[in-house]
């Protein structure tokens, strides 16, 4: 990684390189690659799962087909049409300048739609667009642009959606332009350039835009495929999960949406088999990691930005797809209504006037919640459409809706290893818990409280970062901060939020789990301060009971909570009392209690910290001794 950086630094601009940047800082010693072939993990645990009936809980199909996803994209095309400048190029509206990736980007969403029949008056557009992108990517070689693996699928989507819309000319200079180019000179992320090993997502999108020229018979380099495809393979778990630099969780769906993709087109080589199998672990695990709002887990880089849920989106219509071919119409009755959640979790956003790209309501101009040096606004927003574009190209709407895991049954799973995460759902509360946080972008500990029906943010959707790795608009947090403990030994305060790498151990317990309810523990050993800290979790109808025990040498225990603020357009009401804290936002309302012991007491910390959804108070319990237990419920 160095060495590329140190070859690129001239010819790429500072955008990519804070990327490259971050994440060789971010990503510790890639783990030895597990091996495929071993039986998937969780195969019980899903079969379980799918032998559950509802148990009486009423579910309601969404009422929706696959005309969502050109409904929701077609307002972020329509906005950017005014970013377009004369050559066809699309300017950011915040940082005035062309962005990585926003052009092709542009070229993908709108021919998504186009292919639709929809947005027929920006056929135009769209040709400008895909003539001056695809000029820009054949001559990456001597000019190089900063990710350009990404432009090739959004190109040949608009090729496709224009070739029979266009004079002969135009689209012959589209298939040269497309199809004349080296792959392995003009993308950056590849052999020749980088060892193996650190072929990371970036790898993942100009297999799927070869296979896509390949399938339209632009170009055939197969060999390339071949080799790139090898590289892919080591860096999945046995879950089906692709570990990126830091293992985000953004960036284990990214690489399998561009791999599933690959297989759409029409990859058929040696490498298929075990490729769908990878693909078809990757997404079962996703479901168990979905909360019943249809909003994706929380972990790391690009986090809350609503082109996740496009992505569960296409992720999950493919695998939708997948299972009627084979003929099993209950799991793909599952993933079409995994799919269709996804996408309308993510509608409140995009209804608004600007649209939204992060789970937020701030002014986009504030940029709140936006990647440090990347994820600008026009790229991620289109980016959106785009991939909600590809969802409709991959569905079969002959599908029925079949409920989801978390409606027919309760559960909690441990996603071990490099993920380090524990999700729980139960009476439709669901939890997401970091035991290892990556503290650029999150908080060790309880860092999501989600409930069916209630909106996202009410309680928590994501940790606070103390040094967030993205732009905030007000003062950073004192602390990281998520739902959890901190403990006070010889006058000195920890908290488990704010320890990752120095953790020694975490073990995970699952206590019971039954259709009422769900009980399991977490130990954390090896703590500054504390040798060993015991979390123990029960789930039910009434919500959330934690009871936290430390050990010697803690003098007092304390638990703290975030408490949203605003959401940038809205405000909550905060009140409190001696042994709780209730917020009343927007409709709902969330209640944290102290059960016990007895002299335990209650604060609210004088300083606000914010994350990419909103700006949260910090509520604080604190007891004399080492035993606290916590009532959580939201309605």
């Amino acid at each position: 990684m160095r060495e590329m950086l140190k070859r690129t630094k001239k010819a790429l601009p500072l955008a990519f390189l804070l990327i490259l940047a971050a994440s060789a800082i971010a990503a510790r010693p890639p783990a030895e690659p597990e091996n495929p072939r071993i039986p998937y993990p969780l195969e019980g645990k899903i079969q379980d799962l799918l032998r559950r009936e509802i148990d009486g809980r009423s579910w309601t199909p969404t009422g929706v087909d696959e005309r969502l996803y050109a409904d929701l994209s077609e307002p972020i095309v329509r906005q950017a049409v005014v970013w377009q400048d004369a050559s066809g190029r699309i300017i950011d509206p915040f940082v005035h300048k062309e962005t990585p990736t926003a052009t092709p980007r542009f070229v993908g969403a709108l021919a998504g739609l186009i292919i639709r029949n929809r947005c027929l008056d920006l056929v135009d557009n769209c040709r400008r667009a895909l003539t001056a992108a695809a000029e820009d990517l054949a001559a990456a070689d001597r000019r190089p642009v900063a990710g350009a693996e990404f432009y090739t699928k959004e190109l040949m989507l608009g090729y496709i959606a224009l070739k029979n819309r266009t004079d002969e000319a135009t689209v012959a200079r589209w298939r040269s332009l497309l199809g004349g180019f080296d792959p392995a000179k003009n993308y950056g992320v590849v052999l020749g350039k980088l060892p193996p090993s650190e072929l990371h997502n970036y790898t993942t999108f100009a297999l799927a835009g070869e296979m896509f020229k390949e399938k339209e018979g632009v170009a055939a380099n197969q060999d390339f495929i071949e080799e790139h495809l090898a590289t892919q393979m080591p860096r999945f778990t046995a879950l089906g999960m692709y570990r990126d630099p830091a293992n985000p969780m953004t960036y284990d769906a990214v690489p399998r949406m561009n791999l599933s993709l690959f297989l759409f087109f029409g990859y058929d080589g040696p490498g298929r088999k075990e490729l769908s199998e990878t693909l078809r672990r990757g997404a079962l695990s996703m479901l168990l990691a979905m909360s019943p709002t249809g909003e994706f887990p929380f972990g790391g880089r690009s986090n809350q930005q609503n082109f996740c849920e496009a992505t569960s989106a296409l992720l999950f219509e493919f695998e939708a797809a997948r299972y009627k071919k084979e003929g099993d119409l209950k799991l793909a009755g599952l993933f079409k209504r995994a799919a269709r959640l996804s996408a309308l979790s993510i509608r409140r956003w995009l209804d608004l006037r600007p649209v939204r790209f992060i789970k937020n309501e701030f002014p986009p101009d504030s940029q709140h919640g936006r990647q440090k040096g990347y994820g600008f606004y026009g790229a991620y927003s289109l980016l959106i459409a785009s991939q909600l574009g590809f969802a409709g190209l991959v569905a079969d709407p002959g599908i029925e809706e079949h409920p989801l895991l978390f409606e027919s049954g309760n559960y909690v799973v441990e996603l071990n290893g490099d993920f380090h995460k524990v999700f729980a759902a139960c009476s439709g509360y669901f939890l997401e818990i970091d035991t290892r946080a990556d503290l650029h972008y999150d908080a060790t500990g309880l860092g999501r409280i989600h409930k069916a029906g209630v909106l996202t943010e009410t309680a928590l959707s994501t940790p606070i970062a103390a040094e967030p790795e993205f732009l905030v608009s007000s003062s950073k947090a004192p602390r990281n901060v998520a739902v959890g403990p901190g403990w006070e030994t010889g006058g000195r305060v920890f908290w488990l939020s704010d320890c990752s790498a120095e953790i020694g151990s975490v073990e995970f317990k699952r206590l019971f789990e039954t259709p009422t309810g769900v009980r399991f523990s977490l130990t954390y050993s090896g703590l500054p301060g504390c040798e060993r800290l015991v979390e123990t979790y029960e789930m039910g109808k009434a919500g959330i009971t934690v009871t936290y025990e430390a050990s010697e040498p803690v003098d007092s225990l304390l638990v703290q909570v975030p408490l949203i603020q605003t959401d940038g357009s809205h405000v909550s009401r905060i009140t409190s009392g001696m042994r709780g804290f209730k917020v009343s936002y927007r409709g709902h309302n969330y209640e944290v209690a102290a059960l016990g012991p007895s002299k335990t007491t209650s604060r609210i910390e004088d300083f606000t910290v914010p994350n990419r959804n909103g700006v949260y108070k910090v509520g604080v319990f604190r007891t004399p001794g080492k035993s606290l237990t916590c009532r959580l419920s939201l309605d």
